[in-house]
């Protein structure tokens, strides 16, 4: 995916690490700090602009960064700056994420330019390099600073989030500072969630939790004699938390007779059970 920001995805070793964490890091905590914002430009070359004390591409409108200042030749032509002391450090912008009072992952980012943007999309894997997978429900507002809290994820499990800003087209670019990591905390146990919806005339979803295990997932449905009456899961199944769906038919593919049914995960020799009731 070729995006607007993806040349300044990544910092490039350990000093430009530093300097873009402490600048985010000024940015959220310190609203004092002097911040400059340029006038947006169309594609003006896209050459490096260089100096003692920075070297930067504007990879938003493809322009050489010119100083901070305002006037002549002094103007921004684009990009976010923040004036500190004894160096001015652009900053397309900065992601990162920290665990709320609830112990649930707060992703937090800000972002140089809000311009042309119609709002942002949170990404979350389980791998740094994903794949990831779109988790909020709406596309966010259009705020910088902002903040998403997920409240979706599992615990003692490592994430990492994408923030992606929105256009108006319906394009993505991903926001400098992606992926940023966090783990939760807490134990995973193997956990069988209430079907939803319950009771249920059609079908319902199943949603549950698998720790370290090393055979196979089990996941079938029986009637209050004992029956088997559908396999939903019979197979490998990764770590961490899974929805599946039932919907409401047998293993012949017929409906079954209203009445209350029995889901039952099994992993390892270990089980979890929810009782489902179906209306017809």
């Amino acid at each position: 995916m070729k995006t607007r920001m993806n040349a300044l995805r990544r910092p490039q070793g350990a000093l430009v690490v530093l300097v873009c964490l402490t600048a985010a890091l000024l940015a959220l905590s310190s609203p004092a700090l002097a911040v400059k914002r340029g006038t947006e430009s169309v594609n003006c070359g896209g050459a490096a602009s260089q100096s003692a004390s920075y070297k930067a591409h504007d990879t938003i409108a493809q322009c050489p960064i010119g100083p901070v200042g305002t006037g002549g030749a002094k103007r921004i032509y684009d990009g976010f700056w923040l004036t500190l002391p004894s160096i001015n450090v652009p900053v397309q912008g900065a992601v990162f994420a920290v665990l709320s009072d609830a112990g649930t992952p707060l992703v937090r980012w800000t972002i140089g330019s809000l311009v042309g943007l119609t709002g942002f999309n949170i990404y979350r894997a389980t791998d740094e390099e994903g794949p990831f997978q779109l988790v909020n429900e709406a596309v966010l507002n259009p705020e910088s600073p902002g903040s998403f809290e997920d409240t979706t994820t599992w615990p003692q499990t490592t994430f990492w989030y994408e923030v992606r800003a929105v256009f108006a087209d319906g394009t993505e670019d991903i926001v400098y500072g992606s992926p940023a990591e966090i783990r939760t905390g807490g134990r995973l146990a193997l956990t069988l969630y209430p079907l939803r919806p319950n009771p249920t005339s059609g079908s319902t979803s199943v949603s549950f939790d698998i720790p370290d295990h090393r055979g196979y997932v089990h996941l079938v449905i029986y009637n209050v004699r004992g029956q088997r009456v559908r396999t939903v899961v019979d197979g490998p199944v990764d770590r961490g938390r899974h929805e599946r769906s039932w919907d409401g038919n047998d293993d012949r593919g017929q409906q079954v007779a209203s009445g209350v049914y029995f889901a039952r995960l099994l992993v390892d020799g270990n089980a979890d059970d929810q009782k489902v009731m179906v209306l017809r």
